[in-house]
C-alpha cells in the first residue's frame, strides 16, 4: 500500500515496519510507546568525504547520535565530528526524518496522520573529538550519558581509551553472564519473529523508567 503524500511504499517495507512496531530483535517495545528512541546514525562514507574530504574520519564513515522525541516531534543532534548546526548533517538526517513521519502516518499513529510535516531538527550540546577515528564510541558515550541523566559534556577527548576498555570489559561480562546462564542469542534472520522478546533489551524507553 502506497503512501501518496510520502511515495513510500510501506507494503513492501515490513522489516523497517516490524522494527518502529517492537517486533524486531533491536527493540522490543513499539516507538510510539515509548518517550524517547535513541537512533544511532552510519553517514556513508560517499556523503562523508563529498563533505568534508581534507578532513574525514579516517575509514569515511561517520557515527552520530539521534534522539527522537516521539511525542515532541523533533529529533536532537549529537555529533561529534562535525560542529552544531552543520547543514549537511541536518539535511542527511532530514530524509531520514520524513521516512520516519511517513511510517507514523501509514501506521496511524495519532499526532502523524495526514502531517507530513518535517520532524524538526534540533542541536544538543556536546563535546567534539579530536581524533578522525572516535565519532563511534563518542557516540556510544553520549547514549549512555543522556540515558542516565547526566551531562555528556563530561565525555571527553582524554578519557576515549577508558571509555573503550570500559565498553570491551562490559561486553566480556556480559558475555560470560550469558554463557553461565546458558543464553543464546539467537541468529538474526529475515523475517524471524524471534518468539519471545519479553528478554530482549529496547534501545527506546520513556521517561519514567
Amino acid at each position: 500500500m502506497k503512501n501518496s503524500k510520502s511515495g513510500f511504499n510501506w507494503g513492501k517495507e515490513q522489516i523497517f515496519l516490524n522494527v518502529v512496531k517492537g517486533l524486531e530483535i533491536a527493540c522490543s517495545r513499539p516507538f510510539m510507546e515509548v518517550d524517547f528512541v535513541y537512533i544511532p546514525l552510519l553517514i556513508p562514507a560517499a556523503s562523508v568525504e563529498s563533505r568534508r574530504r581534507s578532513s574525514v574520519t579516517s575509514s569515511g564513515n561517520h557515527w552520530c547520535l539521534a534522539v527522537w522525541n516521539v511525542k515532541g516531534r523533533y529529533i536532537t543532534l549529537y555529533d561529534s565530528f562535525f560542529s552544531p548546526g552543520s547543514s549537511f548533517v541536518s539535511d542527511y538526517v532530514s530524509k531520514f526524518c520524513q521516512v520516519l513521519s511517513s511510517a507514523f502516518s501509514y501506521l496511524k499513529v495519532p499526532g502523524y496522520v495526514d502531517n507530513l510535516s518535517e520532524i524538526d531538527i534540533l542541536w544538543g550540546s556536546y563535546t567534539i573529538q579530536t581524533t578522525r577515528t572516535d565519532c563511534g564510541i563518542f557516540m556510544i558515550k553520549y547514549a549512555e550519558m543522556l540515558m542516565m541523566n547526566k551531562s555528556i559534556i563530561l565525555v571527553q577527548q582524554k578519557q576515549v581509551k577508558d571509555y573503550r576498555k570500559q565498553l570491551a570489559v562490559d561486553l566480556w561480562s556480559h558475555g560470560t553472564w550469558k554463557q553461565h546462564n546458558g543464553y543464546e542469542t539467537p541468529l538474526e534472520m529475515l523475517d524471524h519473529d524471534y518468539g519471545d522478546h519479553k528478554h530482549v533489551q529496547p534501545i527506546c524507553h520513556s521517561q519514567s523508567e
